[in-house]
């Protein structure tokens, strides 16, 4: 009986940690590979890192009720049309709102360009989060190079031009 409760003890202490091993979550630093993704845009085209690979990549998580993200998806979209970067850089600007009319309001009214905005929500939303290693509420934004690794989280207009050599 004693053995049996070890031999129990020791399999389910395995397994706890193979479930714990086994967990594959992108860690969204720089120097990491970015995560695949794959999601509709407003337009209703698919928008995929692959797609965009051999130029950077600007993903930008925002939510009408983060004012510092809103106020970064409209540096980003004035930036990418101020600087005709198409050839060097994609934005993805990834609306994280519960409402898509909001969303559409927003993009309307602050004049973001709708090619680059893309509306997820729910279960895709934290599909896409999660892929992001994001554990939290908080939007984020990652520059990634032409070989699919994150070079920046958070950059600001400047960095972005730095690492464009604009």
């Amino acid at each position: 009986m004693k053995k049996t409760m070890i031999v129990i003890a020791l399999f389910a202490i395995l397994l706890v940690m193979a479930a714990a091993g086994s967990s594959h979550e992108y860690e969204s630093r720089e120097g990491a590979l970015a995560p695949k993704f794959e999601v509709t845009d407003v337009n209703g085209d698919v928008v995929a890192l692959p797609m965009m690979q051999g130029k950077y990549v600007l993903v930008n998580f925002w939510s009408s009720t983060d004012a510092d993200s809103r106020i970064n998806a409209n540096l980003y979209d004035r930036f990418v049309k101020n600087n005709a970067t198409e050839d060097k850089l994609s934005l993805v600007s990834v609306n994280m709102d519960r409402n898509e009319s909001l969303f559409r309001e927003i993009v309307r009214r602050d004049r973001l360009d709708a090619k680059s905005q893309v509306h997820v929500l729910g279960s895709a939303a934290s599909t896409m989060m999660h892929s992001f290693g994001q554990k939290d509420e908080s939007c984020r934004s990652y520059l990634i190079d032409p070989d699919g690794v994150i070079v920046a989280v958070n950059p600001g207009i400047d960095a972005v031009a730095a690492k464009l050599s604009i």
